[in-house]
């Protein structure tokens, strides 16, 4: 009685459908059931920190349905044209969206708005409440970099629980995985490894302190590094947009100066890695970098980690290259949103 209760409930949700009369293994014929691709669909959003939509759906087995993109210029476009994003990722038919992920920039409220996202210059922008008002099904708003490391667990082994994820490149952003759960701390805020201080009399930082992380690692620290080592040489054919990708090919001609470079950077890195590991212990850390291409790059992250990190008594972590790359916010936004239409199902007051 209890399955009939459950498969009756999932049928009328849409989220099963009959698939036809199996074999009889000794009494009455069973009625088959399988995933209902048709109909319904999750929808993901991905608002990147130069005004760039991405967008995607999926069926609920998991099949790509559409995929669409789109840029916005003042925040108060911004909700009405992930209205519009959605009705095209939907075919026209907003009403098909079974649930919502917005992977968006800076920090988000409890409530789904955008506190601060300091490269687009917004702050206190509400998203997530006229979206509902609007589309009346469960959206949820999670930080991008956090739905990036969402994504890199689910895409690993079931065993990787805890994650930290970090990317470099123009900025230094990162997300943590506690207990399958994103971790958001107590103000929404956890997780701004690239503001970790690792020199008080260094650059100064856009969040105004001196010697962050990010002023150690990003790619306008490793062009005024290159630029340094060179005695204020400048290169005409780089800059910021490909200073990773030129270190990775120089790295591979074994140019020293270039490995000078890519260690400074590695060592930077560890550093912030090491005091993750101290903290946290999360089972990996994930990096997502041009610069993971650097074999220089790499083997000097995992030396000093490894030198530096304090031994744990169980376990060891795993230090690991994005398996997604650029695609891992957009895939973990998605399954978010699945895990969001499942649990507003109610299915787990079923048994499930």
């Amino acid at each position: 009685s209890t399955v009939s209760e459950l498969a009756g409930f999932l049928l009328r949700q849409g989220i099963i459908e009959e698939a036809g009369i199996g074999s009889s293994l000794g009494g009455r014929r069973p009625i088959l059931l399988r995933i209902r691709s048709r109909g319904r669909v999750i929808c993901a959003v991905h608002v990147d920190d130069d005004g760039t939509l991405y967008g995607r759906s999926e069926d609920l087995a998991g099949n790509k349905f559409r995929t669409a993109t789109a840029e916005v210029v003042d925040s108060s476009e911004l909700v009405p044209l992930i209205c519009r994003m959605i009705r095209s990722l939907t075919d026209g038919d907003s009403n098909r969206a079974a649930a919502v992920a917005l992977a968006l920039p800076g920090i988000i409220s409890s409530e789904g708005g955008i506190l601060s996202a300091v490269n687009l210059g917004w702050s206190n922008i509400p998203v997530v409440e006229p979206l509902k008002q609007e589309l009346g099904i469960p959206i949820q708003a999670e930080n991008a970099t956090g739905l990036a490391a969402y994504g890199e667990m689910c895409a690993r082994d079931i065993d990787a629980h805890n994650l930290v994820y970090l990317r470099i490149g123009s900025v230094v952003g990162s997300g943590v995985v506690t207990n399958n759960q994103l971790h958001h701390g107590l103000r929404g805020s956890a997780a701004e490894i690239g503001h970790m201080v690792l020199d008080a009399g260094g650059e100064i930082c856009k969040c105004g302190r001196r010697g962050c992380l990010e002023t150690k690692v990003n790619r306008k620290a490793a062009l005024q590094l290159l630029m340094k080592l060179h005695d204020g040489t400048s290169f005409p054919s780089v800059d910021s947009s490909n200073i990773f990708e030129y270190l990775v090919e120089r790295d591979n001609l074994n140019d020293p100066v270039a490995q000078k470079v890519l260690t400074e950077i590695a060592n930077s890195t560890a550093t912030a890695v090491v005091n993750v590991l101290n903290i946290l212990g999360p089972d990996s850390v994930v990096l997502e970098s041009a610069l993971c291409e650097s074999n220089t790059f790499w083997s000097a992250l995992i030396g000093t980690t490894a030198k530096e990190a304090l031994p744990f008594a169980e376990g060891k972590y795993q230090l690991l290259s994005s398996s997604l790359g650029k695609e891992a916010v957009i895939i973990g936004a998605i399954a978010y949103a699945t895990r969001l239409f499942y649990e507003h199902s109610k299915i787990s007051t079923l048994g499930v």
